[in-house]
């Protein structure tokens, strides 16, 4: 008996109040009329009033509530119920998964690529829903969760725009072209209405901070046909990473991309950052900045190097482990001895040797 096709899974994220449910009731009016549809809805409170009103989107749906806490953590058995009981029923052509405003969505990616579930489910793109005007309120840029919600997203929706003034919006903007890794897309929307097809924007792993980022207004919706199959695209394989290195006016950079399944020891990585306080024993003279997001032992960890000092914070990205280099000089370095330290930072099986 032949497999079945993987079943696509996107995040609607977002802080409380940004517009998720009104986004995802947009989606399903614009939802191919062949497809069937399954929204999975979380709310904190105990009485489910968002997925009351995605049940009224029309036919072609199956909408499960998860009420009561956060699927994210403390209700997450239950989600893994409700997605297993989806596709015991009629097979939904997409999930749509919407967390509470107050969670951290990379629980639901850790779980939906463990081995049982990642049989199953394929994660396409995170679309997180953010208003720019909150870019100037303590409440929302010191709070963990709004920040990670952000962290998370391969598409940022920046939502409610005539709310909103100029310099909020370039603020957002901004904000955006300067994370790392790159987003897939970065648009400014009213009323949540964003093109269904970011939904299946191509998740190339090869996705760099000098990318072109796609940053756009509000295209109307229209029927998206059934995603056709993708170009491949080179990706990182096991312990094999992907390299890019890049020369500019001065400035050399080079960046390393690991599978997500690739773990690092998180003291070699430390120990890696801070030996940039003397980077002549890694042939990196005149490093300005590096920057990396790692899967570890422990977690997943964001390290950073600037302005002579390293640092390390708790990661939501989970798309893979990648690694990044800013140096200035004549000529481009030899990259080797700094890759070579990189590469003896992973964490191999013990029946497979290091490359």
């Amino acid at each position: 008996m032949a497999s079945q096709p993987l079943i696509p899974v996107n995040l609607i994220t977002g802080f409380l109040g940004v517009g998720k449910t009104t986004s995802i009731a947009h989606l399903l009016a614009s939802k191919p009329a062949d497809e069937f549809w399954a929204v999975v809805v979380n709310e904190f409170g105990e009485v489910g009033i968002d997925g009351a009103t995605l049940s009224a989107a029309g036919d072609g749906l199956q909408v499960a509530e998860v009420p009561g806490g956060c699927i994210c953590c403390t209700t997450s058995p239950m989600l893994r119920v409700n997605l297993n009981k989806l596709v015991q029923g009629k097979r939904p052509d997409r999930i749509l998964i919407e967390p509470s405003g107050l969670g951290h969505p990379a629980g639901i990616i850790d779980l939906l690529r463990d081995p049982f579930m990642g049989n199953t489910f394929e994660v396409r793109g995170v679309v997180t829903l953010m208003d720019a005007r909150h870019l100037e309120d303590a409440r929302y840029t010191r709070n963990e969760t709004w920040r990670d919600q952000i962290e998370l997203a391969d598409v940022l929706v920046i939502n409610k725009t005539d709310l909103a003034d100029a310099g909020q919006l370039d603020a957002a903007v901004a904000m955006a072209r300067a994370a790392f890794p790159p987003k897939l897309a970065v648009v400014q929307v009213q009323n949540g209405l964003f093109d269904a097809a970011l939904l299946d924007a191509p998740l190339n792993p090869e996705r760099w901070q000098d990318a072109p980022h796609a940053v756009g207004t509000h295209n109307p919706l229209a029927p998206r046909r059934k995603a056709e199959a993708a170009a491949p695209v080179a990706t990182p394989q096991g312990n094999e990473p992907l390299r890019k290195a890049q020369s500019s006016l001065g400035s050399h950079a080079c960046g390393w991309i690991f599978s997500p399944q690739t773990l690092f020891d998180s003291g070699a990585i430390a120990d890696l950052f801070q030996a940039f306080q003397t980077p002549d024993s890694l042939g990196v003279a005149g490093i300005s900045r590096a920057k990396g997001v790692f899967h570890t032992e422990r977690d997943w960890y964001r390290f950073d190097w600037v302005d002579a000092y390293p640092s390390a914070n708790i990661s939501a990205y989970r798309r893979d482990s990648r690694f990044e280099i800013i140096v200035e000089g004549a000529n481009a370095p030899d990259w080797t001895a700094l890759e070579t330290r990189l590469l003896a930072a992973r964490i191999v099986p013990a029946s497979q040797p290091q490359a």
